[in-house]
């Protein structure tokens, strides 16, 4: 009679079938991948001023910008699923995965309704109930991805991170403010543009990372587990 003995594996194999890890990796690089096809798109049309514009209805960018807000839902969402899987940890207040699952939601709605052509300012002359449903849905994703990086920014795990976090939630705050100041009284549009510009690519950027470092976070967990 033969016995079949299972071997437990070696903790290199153990980090590398880890799910955490993949997903939480898939999703980083889901988010570096969205931010390249925005940037695409722009010096596709270096002429639009506003990064909703590329995806305005009848703009020969639009079908690549709306894949690129999808793969942001996308790589939210999965970075949102690693961190369930994970368990505790990632809390300020409540879960950085329920941050990261609003946030992932509204830029999915977003890249489905999109603004009308020349995506004007919702209530203005032009604009059509679509625009409204495009700018909030935008704009509530962009805020959680801030609120986000504000939670991690709190915790106490990875200095490198937390640095990371605080950085660019700094200059993503300077920029985009800036840029809405600029756009409320009517000065240089091209400026505010490239500010919005800057400030969409800081927080999509911090996406990719934050979902890398999750997955180091798990590699390394799983190598060198806690003592008993």
């Amino acid at each position: 009679m033969t016995e079949t003995v299972e071997r437990p594996l070696t903790r290199a194999a153990q980090a590398r079938t880890s799910p955490v890890a993949r997903l939480a990796t898939a999703g980083g690089l889901a988010a570096f991948l969205s931010a390249a096809l925005i940037w695409i798109c722009r010096l596709w049309e270096p002429s639009v001023q506003y990064v909703s514009q590329l995806g305005a209805t009848s703009m020969p960018t639009a079908p690549l910008f709306n894949t690129a807000l999808l793969l942001l839902a996308i790589a939210a969402v999965l970075v949102d699923r690693s961190l369930v899987s994970r368990g505790g940890g990632y809390v300020v207040g409540w879960p950085v995965a329920t941050t990261l699952l609003v946030c992932g939601l509204c830029f999915g709605v977003a890249s489905v309704v999109t603004c009308s052509p020349g995506c004007p300012i919702p209530f203005t002359e032009g604009a059509l109930p679509q625009d409204l449903i495009h700018i909030c849905f935008a704009v509530l994703g962009f805020f959680l991805a801030i609120v986000a990086m504000g939670q991690v920014a709190a915790l106490r795990r990875r200095p490198w991170m937390r640095a990371a976090s605080v950085l660019t939630l700094i200059a993503v705050g300077l920029t985009s403010s800036t840029g809405a100041l600029i756009a409320l009284f009517r000065g240089d549009t091209a400026l505010g543009g490239n500010l919005e510009f800057t400030a969409a690519t800081l927080a999509i950027a911090w996406f990719g990372v934050f979902g890398l470092q999750v997955a180091a976070d798990e590699r390394l967990t799983r190598r060198d587990p806690p003592a008993v």
